[in-house]
């Protein structure tokens, strides 16, 4: 079969594009590719400020030992400081009494607690533990499970840090 010039020359020319542009999509897939990671980083860490902002009931250890149901939320007052608010119902849920506090810090590394409910346990592995570090103490609570602690660790650090470097993510009630 033989070809024209011009039809030879127009076959060349789509074979030319049609190079360009899978050299040009692939350069697009590796640019959505990286936008993607950041973009699933980013709902991370805005998955864990929402989460520790909207709170949930978590179990706290007293000073004393003694072991109270809290529900704990986390967020940024108008002093610009993160705050722990600790609400507790009494009197079947009638009154309802709330602590706030000033966070300095996060603590991953709490010791498993040995007593539950005044009698040993058999420890529960999927049980983890964190604190958390104000002026006063270290607060610790229990969380059911390793995912959940490393949300509230992220979310709380999250927002320290975002305080440290002033980039601030509103969450929560304001």
């Amino acid at each position: 079969m033989a070809l024209t010039a011009s039809a030879a020359t127009a076959l060349r020319g789509a074979a030319i594009l049609r190079a360009r542009m899978e050299r040009n999509n692939e350069n697009k897939s590796m640019l959505y590719a990286t936008k993607e990671n950041v973009e699933r980083e980013e709902r991370n860490v805005f998955g864990a400020m929402t989460f520790v902002s909207r709170g949930e009931e978590l179990l706290k250890r007293t000073r004393k030992g003694d072991l109270h149901w809290k529900q704990v939320s986390f967020n940024i007052n108008s002093n610009w400081q993160v705050v722990l608010k600790m609400k507790s119902k009494h009197v079947g849920g009638t009154f309802t009494k709330t602590k706030k506090c000033v966070v300095n810090g996060v603590c991953r590394d709490i010791p498993e607690w040995a007593y539950r409910g005044g009698r040993v346990e058999k420890m529960v592995e999927s049980r983890a533990y964190f604190g958390v570090k104000t002026v006063e103490r270290v607060i610790e609570f229990e969380c059911v499970n390793k995912r959940e602690k490393q949300m509230w660790i992220e979310g709380i650090q999250q927002l320290l840090s975002s305080l440290e470097t002033g980039s601030i993510v509103f969450t929560g009630k304001h």
